[in-house]
């Protein structure tokens, strides 16, 4: 049975709704909003607007609890960071550390959600994508008083760069309140940016010089930051929205710009003619990836999902998961018993009055009763030994854990006591004791980073094993650091 995928776009003109049976398009419909309900991407009347989803739905006979969310790039940020090769325990710490570092705004004002791209110069790729707290908390608390619970969110301008066909393009996205223009570059969609118009009401002419000057400026940004690999003419403008199906519009860009301006492709999807596919699609796009078993729709390496953590289901942990087949065990066990104990007092009642009439009898009942007494002898014994296993268990997993905890202690000590001049390229963990090779600008540079180390209190003994310098001064090290116990 096919899937079924109800997607929901909100901004600040309206709801766009798009219900799909598996890659079958079924229903689409369009809701305008008032002024003021949602403004710059915040749902200002959470209550009016939950009430209007719900008789929205109501009308178009969507049954649903489950729906996809799409929301406006405007507000929202997005950065690809490096980051040097770090475990995985370690990166959320050094992400966080990062993007307070290169993001304009605060980052406990937002939302972040990230994921790692492949990258074959022996660095880490991260795509950090921030969302105001605002903007998400009130969409989805507007969502949960409509009776939805959001499964997945994605950012309209991310969803529009999965459409694409190519790894480096431009995407153009204008609507009649705002304009998106993505450039993507091997896969990377940066930068992004998500520009309001002056007034909802202008036609596409007049929209078009300033959709026209800012695409200009973006490229021209892109390509003095990129000189390496910058936007040649021979790169392909995708364009989506209101300008989609106006050839006079794409033929005008394409002259004032030099590259090819073309629809942005249709995706596999099946929809029926009268669908307006440039309005709905990052609807559209919001479908495929939900349908996609990674989540990913198309060959952005930008695909996550970034509905924030604290809303999205919990996980069933791995102790409901043991603890509820031990119950099940348990209470088995215990009916089992009682079963036997109820069986064993019947069988006592009927014995006693068989014993009053027969010695013979009553000597063939105590052979039972020792028998059961010695299988309960037997099994008090395995009880014990399983309670012995149990308890030898505990403390194996209670070592490991103090173990796992001082090695990461040490791990992101090691990390966060480095200072300017000291860069790390490897660290192994073997024998108690972790070894760090990295480069240093000078000797007294190094002796101060182990000087930090060792001040930590981590460490019971610091060894520098090798120390060498290279043709261009740099030294480069090794450190053998020996835990604290």
């Amino acid at each position: 049975m096919a899937k079924k995928v109800v997607t929901l776009f909100i901004d600040d003109t309206g709801i766009r709704l798009l219900v799909a049976s598996g890659r079958q398009v079924k229903k689409w419909a369009d809701l305008p909003l008032e002024p003021g309900l949602v403004k710059s991407n915040v749902v200002i009347r959470e209550t009016e607007v939950a009430d209007r989803i719900r008789q929205f739905l109501k009308t178009h006979n969507v049954k649903t609890k489950k729906v996809v969310v799409g929301l406006s790039g405007l507000h929202c940020l997005t950065r690809p960071i490096t980051l040097p090769q770090l475990p995985r325990t370690m990166l959320d710490e050094a992400v966080m550390r990062e993007a307070r570092r290169v993001l304009p705004v605060p980052p406990e004002q937002l939302y972040l959600s990230w994921q790692t791209i492949p990258s074959t110069n022996g660095k880490m790729q991260v795509f950090l994508v921030g969302v105001p707290c605002k903007t998400a908390d009130t969409l989805i608390q507007t969502l949960r008083q409509a009776g939805l619970k959001p499964s997945l969110m994605g950012m309209k301008p991310l969803v529009l760069a999965e459409l694409a066909k190519e790894t480096t393009a431009i995407i153009l996205d204008v609507q009649h309140d705002e304009f998106d223009i993505i450039i993507m570059s091997d896969g990377i969609p940066q930068p992004i940016r998500t520009v309001p118009l002056p007034s909802e009401t202008m036609s596409w002419q007049d929209e078009l010089p300033l959709v026209r000057d800012d695409l200009e400026r973006t490229i021209t940004f892109y390509n003095s930051n990129n000189p390496e690999k910058p936007i040649t003419p021979s790169v392909p403008i995708f364009v989506a929205g209101e300008i989609a199906d106006e050839p006079e519009a794409c033929r005008s860009l394409s002259e004032a710009l030099g590259h090819t301006v073309v629809p942005l492709p249709p995706p596999f999807l099946a929809y029926p003619h009268q669908l307006d596919l440039p309005r709905y699609m990052t609807n559209v796009g919001l479908v495929l990836k939900e349908l996609s078993p990674d989540k990913k729709a198309g060959l952005s390496q930008a695909y996550l999902n970034i509905l924030p953590a604290p809303y999205r289901p919990k996980p069933v942990s791995m102790f409901r998961m043991v603890a509820i087949p031990e119950f099940v065990v348990l209470v088995t066990s215990a009916l089992f018993l009682m079963t036997l104990i109820q069986s064993a007092s019947a069988d006592v009642g009927a014995k006693r009055v068989e014993l009053s009439k027969s010695d013979q009898l009553l000597r063939q009942k105590v052979a039972q009763k020792q028998k059961i007494t010695d299988n309960i002898v037997q099994l008090n014994k395995q009880v014990s030994q399983i309670e012995t296993s149990r308890n030898a268990f505990n403390k194996a997993v209670v070592n490991l854990k103090k173990q796992s905890n001082r090695v990461y202690g040490e791990l992101n000590t090691t990390v966060t006591s480095l200072i300017g001049g000291v860069t790390v390229n490897s660290m192994s963990y073997t024998s108690g004791a972790l070894t760090v090779n990295g480069k240093a600008s000078s000797q007294d540079v190094l002796l101060d980073y182990v000087s930090t180390l060792s001040s930590s209190k981590k460490f019971s003994e610091i060894i520098i094993t090798s120390i060498r310098r290279t043709d261009t001064g740099i030294l480069d090290f090794v450190l053998v650091l020996k835990g604290g116990g």
